[in-house]
Parts: C-alpha cells; sequence; structure tokens
C-alpha cells in the first residue's frame, strides 16, 4: 500500500507540470490568435476611415466612432496602430458638428438627434480633445432635447445601431458625467437622474437594449442586484455557437457579438468567464480573412448608397461598424482586469 500509494504521488508530482504546461500553452496560443486578429482587422478600419471624408462630409457614426474605438483599444493593448488617425477623426469629427453649433445650442436640426450627438461625443473623447466651446454646445444639445420622461429619442430607425432609445439614452447619459462642463454641471446631475430611472425601467427588447441597460450599469453606479440582473439578461441570450443575435430570431454576427463582448469587459467581467470565453472564440472564428467581420444589412436607407470601398457591398457600413466593436473587445480582452 505504502508503494502505491507514492507511486501515485510520484505520477501525480510529474503530471501536474505537464498539465500546467499545457495549459500555459493553451493561454499563450490563443493571445497569439487574439492579437492576429486584432493586427489584420486595424489596416481595414484605419482605410475604411480616411477613405470616408472623399464621398461625405458629415459625421457618422460607424466611419468614426466606431473604427476609432477599435484602434485606440488596439493601441491601448500594446498592437501598432496609426497615431496620425486621431487626429483626423478629430479634425472631421469637429469640422462636421461645429457647421451645427447654432443648432445645436438652440437643441434643433441635428440629423440623428440624441444618438448621432451622443456618438459624436463619445468620438471627441476617444481622440482626447479638449474641452471646448463644441463639446459644451453638444452637451447643451442634449440637455434641451432629453424627453420629459428621460430618455433621448431618435430621428429615424435603421436597425441594429439606430433602434435603440435604451443605448442612444446611455450614450447621452455617458456624454454628460465625462464631457460636462461645470457651469453645466447642476442640469447634468438632474437628466442624468431622471435617465437612470428610465434607463432600469424600459422595456428591452433588441440585443442592442440589454447591451445598453447592462453598459449603463457601469456608467450609472448600478446596484449589485442591477447589474446582476443585467449580466443575467444579457447570458441568457447567448447562442450555443458563443455568440448573439440583433434579435431573438436572428443568427449570431459580429455586431451584436463586438457591442455585448465590449460591454461584458467594460463592465469588469474576467476575460476567464465562459462566457467571455466563448464570445471571443465565436469572434475569432468568424472573422474574414480581410480582417471585417461580415453583418448583413437591414436597415432601410434614408441616402443614396455611395461605395467607401469597404468589403461587404452594400452591407459595408454595418460590417465596419462591427469590426470595430469586434476590434475594440478583442483589444480589451488582451489586457489585464485592471488596466480596462
Amino acid at each position: 500500500m505504502k508503494f502505491v500509494l507514492r507511486g501515485v504521488l510520484i505520477t501525480a508530482s510529474i503530471a501536474m507540470p505537464q498539465m500546467v504546461l499545457r495549459a500555459e500553452e493553451t493561454a499563450a496560443e490563443s493571445r497569439q490568435r487574439i492579437v492576429a486578429a486584432v493586427e489584420r482587422s486595424v489596416p481595414l478600419l484605419e482605410k475604411a476611415v480616411r477613405s470616408y471624408p472623399t464621398h461625405r462630409k458629415c459625421f457618422a457614426c460607424h466611419h468614426q466612432t466606431m473604427p476609432l474605438l477599435g484602434v485606440a483599444e488596439a493601441r491601448r493593448a500594446g498592437i501598432k496602430t496609426d497615431e496620425k488617425l486621431p487626429a483626423e477623426i478629430l479634425d472631421f469629427t469637429s469640422q462636421s458638428f461645429r457647421g451645427k453649433i447654432n443648432d445645436l445650442k438652440a437643441g434643433e436640426n441635428i440629423g440623428g438627434k440624441g444618438l448621432t450627438v451622443g456618438y459624436g461625443l463619445w468620438t471627441l473623447h476617444l481622440a482626447e480633445a479638449p474641452s471646448d466651446d463644441l463639446a459644451e454646445a453638444m452637451v447643451t444639445y442634449l440637455l434641451k432635447t432629453q424627453d420629459a420622461n428621460g430618455h433621448w429619442e431618435l430621428h429615424s430607425i435603421r436597425a441594429p445601431a439606430e433602434e435603440s432609445l435604451i443605448m442612444c439614452t446611455v450614450l447621452a447619459v455617458r456624454a454628460l458625467k465625462a464631457q460636462v462642463r461645470e457651469s453645466q454641471r447642476e442640469a447634468a446631475d438632474a437628466a442624468i437622474a431622471k435617465a437612470r430611472e428610465w434607463i432600469m425601467a424600459a422595456k428591452l427588447e433588441s440585443q442592442e437594449d440589454k447591451v445598453a441597460r447592462l453598459w449603463s450599469c457601469r456608467l450609472l453606479g448600478a446596484t449589485d442586484a442591477e447589474l446582476s440582473a443585467a449580466r443575467g439578461t444579457v447570458f441568457a441570450a447567448q447562442r450555443e455557437d458563443g455568440g448573439w443575435g440583433q434579435t431573438a430570431e436572428m443568427e449570431s454576427d459580429g455586431y451584436a457579438t463586438g457591442t455585448t463582448l465590449f460591454v461584458l469587459l467594460d463592465g469588469g467581467l474576467a476575460t476567464g468567464d465562459a462566457h467571455v470565453a466563448r464570445a471571443i472564440d465565436f469572434l475569432l472564428k468568424n472573422q474574414k480573412d480581410d480582417g471585417s467581420w461580415f453583418v448583413e444589412t437591414r436597415a432601410k436607407p434614408v441616402q443614396v448608397f455611395f461605395d467607401n470601398g469597404d468589403p461587404h457591398g452594400k452591407s459595408q457600413f454595418i460590417s465596419i461598424a462591427a469590426t470595430g466593436w469586434s476590434t475594440a473587445a478583442l483589444a480589451r480582452a488582451l489586457m489585464p482586469s485592471s488596466d480596462r
């Protein structure tokens, strides 16, 4: 018995280091796959950003905010990016909104309404723009256009990026918390409190709604119960393939999965969490060779289509947005929780 016991112990002492080594190799290989995916997508995002101003002069979240988010997160994760690009996006975005500064101050005539202004302010923040008269005017617009019940309205419905009143409201709250001037603080605090009450009571329909509710938990300092419930709703919608769909009826795709994974990680969920690991695997498996994530458009166009030269033809705009979100999410997965 003693011999057998020692034999078992000896076997265990030999096998244990091998098991640890294999686990370390698996983690290293996984990290290499994530790095390779981000390195593949960054040049595509940078190219898309630079092509857009040759076709349009107006701000669009899918070709300013989402690419900048992906590139900025990649840079934070230690991946090489074009260092001049944020300044170029900042210049384009500022010029686009500055031409409407009087309308912003008046709280009127802004296409896309609160969603456009919310994404615009997030873009300025990502580009590390200083607080100036433009940011003040954009915040003024949000303060003047909040609905009496606490949310911000959309201009039109173009799913998935422009359909959720909850996401629109969360983006406005993000701006009011991060970019408000002291002279606007009291009004902003009142607007945020009203928005919080509305967000926590709003009906959740699309995945964008569920993601926005979860994101609001970090921005608004949710209770443990609120955070747990919001995460639980998101977890319950995850598919067997590890991804999420835009609606309960749709298949998993890069937009719904990219947004969800980014928000889960932004909210402090560990990379080793099973939901996170499955989502990472879905994104890695579904990235195209050109670095993109294909998402088929289902939005009815409100402008004449133009080809920006991005992958996927008439689905290129939502696919670029999906690529930005997915790149940002994977880059976040490379960072320690303390650095997110």
